[in-house]
């Protein structure tokens, strides 16, 4: 815990230029409960509120970094029965809104609108904007305040020659979700919070989350914070303002190939060598193809079992080809080097990815020897092994 400590500190040290945290846990005899009350009470008394939102993920661990902004508006006065606000979420390329029955997100590059008339609560789950956002605190600070077994600490730092408090506290196998809810985790860890908390305002400056196993970070920083904010204009609340949008279209999914299918044949470069491995060239091979991509998950958990299905079956007619659909022959470096992959992986192979209806990632293609589709699904190492044995 004290590398982890030291972690977090500097992170705050090369996050924030002329940021100063003092070591006293209770600046001043003022208890970490306090700061926390007070920041509850002024975000759960609000009846509008605009900001700038920047949030950085930075998961080193994953080879992975991203920052967003965005303007946000939060209407809390005729609080809607699936969230309890309105709001109005302006970025560089998309505008968000949801006035209370209505969800609906602009392009401004296309000039194209998504609609959804009736939402519901899963339709917003998925917002990165609301990721450790003021919503996220208004919600998730009465319980963890209520709640005396969560340990927190207080300290001071300054920004600019501006003061704040540092208010820290961390959970073991569970972190905080975008409205404010509190998720499980299988990884066996504590997910740490710092909240840079203004002393004036009692308004979140920043919040930091870190982990005590690796350095990764996601970092959330607002600005600009006005709580008493001039409300958008009534007709900029409704889609069919909008006139100079036309309707997306949505993208057409093609079903996954099925079973007694013959598959099409393709070329694509090994990320490692100056060569294309065709699927006409493997004709008298069963061929595994893994459809996957760098920052999934599932993808990630599978390796171990491709390489082990790869060296069971390797000296026989057989070949595991794992086709990368997106990602840079950095990134796809960078992943094998990592996850120690000992099978053939392929690039440029979104379009492969299209044309055989995978959706799904990662999803796994088994062909035999005359280019018939034998299985086409998820990731079931028993069932994919009885299906290479019958087809060898």
């Amino acid at each position: 815990m004290k590398t982890t400590s030291l972690l977090i500190l500097s992170l705050l040290f090369m996050a924030m230029k002329n940021n100063h945290v003092k070591k006293n846990p209770d600046p001043k005899g003022i208890k970490a409960d306090s700061v926390l009350q007070k920041m509850s009470d002024k975000l759960n008394s609000l009846k509008n509120i605009s900001y700038d939102y920047q949030l950085e993920l930075n998961y080193s661990s994953e080879n992975y970094h991203n920052k967003l902004a965005a303007y946000v508006y939060l209407d809390f006065k005729e609080a809607d029965k699936i969230i309890g606000f309105k709001y109005q979420i302006e970025g560089e390329i998309t505008k968000e809104v949801f006035n209370g029955t209505e969800k609906f997100e602009l392009n401004k590059k296309d000039k194209t609108i998504e609609i959804n008339i009736q939402p519901q609560m899963k339709s917003f789950n998925g917002m990165t904007s609301f990721y450790n956002s003021i919503i996220t605190f208004k919600n998730a600070l009465p319980p963890i305040i209520a709640n005396k077994t969560i340990s927190r600490t207080l300290s001071d730092t300054t920004i600019n020659n501006t003061p704040f408090y540092v208010v820290s506290f961390s959970f073991f196998k569970k972190s905080i979700d975008r409205f404010g809810g509190f998720d499980s985790i299988t990884m066996n860890r504590s997910i740490i919070y710092k909240i840079i908390v203004d002393k004036k305002s009692d308004l979140p400056f920043q919040v930091i989350e870190t982990n005590d196993v690796n350095n990764d970070f996601k970092k959330t920083t607002f600005t600009n914070i006005n709580t008493n904010a001039q409300q958008p204009s009534e007709l900029s609340w409704y889609y069919s303002s909008y006139t100079e949008y036309k309707p997306a279209k949505p993208k057409e999914i093609s079903p996954l190939i099925s079973v007694g299918s013959i598959a099409f044949d393709w070329s694509l470069p090994l990320y490692n060598k100056n060569e294309n491995v065709s699927l006409s060239g493997l004709k008298g091979k069963v061929v595994l193809l893994d459809f996957w991509f760098k920052n999934c998950g599932p993808c990630i958990e599978s390796v171990p079992h491709l390489n082990a299905i790869n060296d069971k079956f390797k000296n026989k007619k057989f070949e595991v080809l794992s086709i990368n659909t997106w990602d840079s022959q950095k990134d796809i470096a960078w992943f094998c080097n990592k996850h120690r992959v000992t099978y053939k992986v392929l690039m440029n192979g979104n379009d492969v990815a299209e044309k055989y209806g995978v959706n799904l990632f990662p999803t796994i293609i088994l062909i035999d020897k005359e280019g018939e589709v034998l299985y086409s699904g998820g990731f079931d190492q028993s069932k994919i092994e009885k299906v290479i044995e019958n087809a060898l």
